[in-house]
């Protein structure tokens, strides 16, 4: 798992698929994106432009995937996102290749995922994304988020 910001995607030029996606980050009008799917190169990396209110971690899932990298870039607002490795949980729903993902039961580390900034999950990393901040004001903040779907 990578947290960090939007202007150190310079340190990441060799991993080509994971530099292209941030470039694009850093390149273009997200506010100008529309919700869903873009496909930049095909099935290889695309990106999912969401709007949510975060949601309480006690009805978020933890999840992995195979086929796939996440870069989960909060464009606006802030969320909370778990994390913890595969070892250390337990299945609760059995991976599908068709939707790439399967989901677990565990602990999980949580941390703050403000605007400008994104997290990075591989294979080996389960995480639990869209969390609501703990205080009780925040709870209704609506965040902009776009997940880079990297085929590594």
């Amino acid at each position: 798992m990578i947290l960090d910001v939007l202007a150190n995607s310079h340190l990441y030029g060799g991993l080509p698929r994971l530099a292209a996606g941030l470039a694009w980050l850093q390149n273009t009008d997200l506010d100008g994106v529309p919700l869903g799917k873009t496909v930049l190169d095909g099935d290889r990396l695309f990106a999912l432009v969401q709007e949510y209110t975060p949601k309480p971690a006690t009805v978020g899932k933890f999840e992995a995937h195979r086929r796939y990298w996440d870069i989960q870039y909060v464009a606006r607002g802030i969320e909370r996102m778990g994390w913890n490795t595969l070892a250390r949980m337990t299945v609760s729903e059995s991976h599908s290749d068709e939707r790439d993902v399967a989901f677990f039961h565990g602990p999980g580390d949580f941390f703050l995922v403000p605007a400008g900034s994104f997290a990075i999950f591989g294979p080996h990393d389960v995480h639990m994304p869209g969390v609501a901040l703990e205080q009780p004001h925040h709870s209704d903040t609506l965040v902009r988020k776009i997940v880079l779907k990297v085929e590594m």
